[in-house]
């Protein structure tokens, strides 16, 4: 078993919604609106799972505005998105950009390492300089020792160098430790739990000492 302390290179997000049409509405939307930077694609979308039940989109103001504003922002934006999303599986919310980076403010933790720039058409993570990863941590003892075998050659292949892993550009540090770049975190966690394997998942910002367990 290799272990290693490097970081995945980044890749293109493989989102299964079209990207082109959500951000042609969303760039319509911020041009009618100039208190409006960005608005941000995060949740299931983002990390990787196949068929979200909803589509998670925070909208990222220049400036704190009052609630009867942003109501009327994520109203707007809502119904645009209509025309292509169902309305009942859309969650909007809003924050400002003094918010979204506010040490204080855990809520805005998750939509840094998690987001999707709609405008830049990059990670919100890269855009701060920033990479997001999510660090699988389990344990084979409930597998027997065939399975196990089993279980290394799905992970790494045959010949230790290709499988899963390679496939979704991840690297293992250690023992039974993964990390896979955010938008692989479903693929990866499908994985295991097809093996029943127990374990825990975390994200990582690199280049911040930010973690949290989901």
């Amino acid at each position: 078993m290799t272990s290693t302390t490097s970081i995945p290179g980044s890749e293109p997000f493989p989102f299964s919604i079209s990207i082109k049409n959500l951000k042609e509405i969303v760039e319509e939307f911020i041009g009618q609106h100039s208190e409006v930077f960005d608005v941000i694609l995060y949740g299931l979308t983002v990390l990787g799972k196949e068929k979200p039940n909803d589509l998670d989109l925070m909208i990222l103001t220049r400036e704190k505005l009052p609630a009867l504003k942003l109501r009327n922002l994520i109203l707007e934006l809502k119904e645009k998105l209509s025309r292509i999303f169902p309305r009942k599986r859309l969650d909007i919310r809003a924050m400002s950009l003094g918010e979204l980076f506010d040490p204080n403010n855990l809520a805005s933790l998750g939509i840094i390492v998690e987001g999707y720039s709609l405008m830049k058409e990059k990670p919100l993570a890269e855009l701060t300089n920033g990479k997001a990863y999510a660090l699988f941590r389990f344990t084979l003892e409930s597998l027997e020792r065939k399975d196990r075998v089993r279980f290394q050659y799905a992970l790494k292949g045959r010949d230790m160098r290709s499988g899963l892993l390679k496939e979704l550009n991840g690297e293992q540090w250690g023992a039974w430790v993964v990390v896979v770049p955010i938008h692989h975190t479903y693929r990866f966690k499908e994985f295991l739990e097809l093996w029943n394997v127990k374990y825990e998942a975390f994200t990582i910002l690199k280049g911040a000492d930010i973690f949290y367990k989901f």
